[in-house]
């Protein structure tokens, strides 16, 4: 049936190869000097890593379960990288970078250090990755002393049902109070990024994203400072890409014409004055699918797609899916058979020699629990045993 019937490892090789993880990020190697390029590039900018791995546990989230265990960098490791690295490059902007970066328990007190000594530089502190249950406009306003930018958060989806199954534990209470303060404090843009295609999700979920952007700007309304400059909406919706070595990696993406009808009722829905919204490109989304959860035999199809053209397909302008279609055919290989076919629960999947620390038994518990639409807690309130305690020393993550 295509499925692969066993992975056995060749002259000696480990049946499991385990991935190897830097103990001490401290002290781990970072760049001090970087290439500065001539041009203008999208990331025009320092970047300083404040942790890596998160304790949220999105089920969907590919980097949240596979950059497990949690380090983080002391304040003062941090500082000192900031300052070499602007001093080396001369830019303008440090972004202070990791999954959830509002996590970061010394979070207030590095942001007020690093202002001090950049503001009258003139040098922009960012910070991507913050999360509307913790939102904190002090710090928000202190960061952006500078620049400032407008806000963002990622609800993911459009009801409290779907966000559980997606353990996205985020309560549309706690993202309209976010805005309210922000918008008394003089804010008047905010950016929302949704998921479509997630598993269970039905039509009433969809229309739930349009009504939290309603919600959202009956806020703005009601609470802020100014009215007159009225308030402006950005809504990205992207498709579910189901990933391995996540609980999802079992789940099926719905089929090409599915996605489309969602779509098309997602902008019905979306129809609404100063706000604008983007989708993410079907086709794209099915040739991803299959890349994401394709095994060794797709190396061809990859080999054979270059050889008809498709080098820079990472630009939508430069798109070319007929030429991946033709190339699996010649290849002889389905790609729905990887992105539309749900997995079996003791399928032996394309990655299981690969190990990221955090167990199979694991991500199926929480598939389980996605199918039951229950939330897990994130790890601060306790470990939750996925295994990948134990590659660091003492068995202790830095949450």
């Amino acid at each position: 049936d295509g499925a692969i019937a066993a992975i056995t490892p060749k002259d000696g090789a480990p049946a499991v190869v385990q991935k190897r993880v830097v103990q001490n990020f401290d002290q781990s190697y970072y760049p001090d000097q970087m290439i500065v390029p001539s041009t203008e590039i999208v990331f025009d900018r320092v970047m300083v890593e404040l942790f890596r791995g998160c304790r949220r546990g999105c089920r969907f989230c590919q980097a949240g379960y596979t950059y497990r265990p949690i380090r983080a960098k002391s304040a003062e490791t941090l500082e000192k990288q900031a300052r070499q690295l602007i001093d080396d490059t001369g830019y303008d902007e440090v972004s202070l970078t990791s999954l959830s970066s509002s996590d970061y328990p010394h979070l207030e007190a590095l942001c007020e250090n690093l202002v001090a000594e950049f503001e009258p530089r003139h040098i922009n502190l960012a910070l991507p990755s913050l999360r509307a249950d913790n939102f904190d406009l002090k710090l928000m306003e202190n960061v952006q002393k500078v620049r400032k930018s407008g806000l963002t958060f990622a609800p993911e989806a459009g009801t409290q049902r779907l966000r559980d199954v997606i353990n996205k534990n985020l309560r549309e209470e706690d993202l309209l109070n976010a805005c309210r303060v922000a918008f008394g404090a003089g804010y008047n843009s905010v950016k929302l990024y949704f998921m479509m295609g997630l598993p269970t999700e039905t039509d009433d979920d969809l229309k739930g994203i349009a009504q939290i952007v309603r919600n959202v700007m009956y806020c703005f309304r009601q609470h802020a400072s100014n009215r007159a400059r009225g308030v402006r909406v950005s809504v990205g919706v992207s498709t579910f890409v189901p990933k391995a070595q996540t609980p999802f990696q079992w789940c099926p993406q719905i089929d090409r014409e599915e996605v489309e009808r969602r779509q098309r009722l997602l902008m019905d829905e979306l129809r609404m004055k100063n706000v604008t919204y983007s989708l993410h490109d079907a086709n794209t989304s099915f040739l991803e699918a299959a890349l994401a959860r394709g095994d060794r035999r797709l190396s061809a199809v990859i080999e054979q797609a270059w050889r008809n053209g498709c080098n820079l397909d990472g630009w939508n302008e430069c798109f070319r899916y007929e030429e991946w279609l033709r190339a699996f055919e010649t290849c002889g290989i389905s790609p729905a058979f990887y992105a539309n076919r749900e997995l079996g629960a003791d399928e032996i999947l394309p990655w299981d020699h690969i190990s990221s620390g955090v167990t199979k038994q694991y991500l199926r518990a929480e598939y389980e629990r996605a199918q039951q639409g229950q939330a897990t807690p994130d790890c601060k309130a306790g470990c939750r045993g996925c295994g990948a305690l134990s590659l660091t020393p003492g068995g202790k993550c830095d949450v």
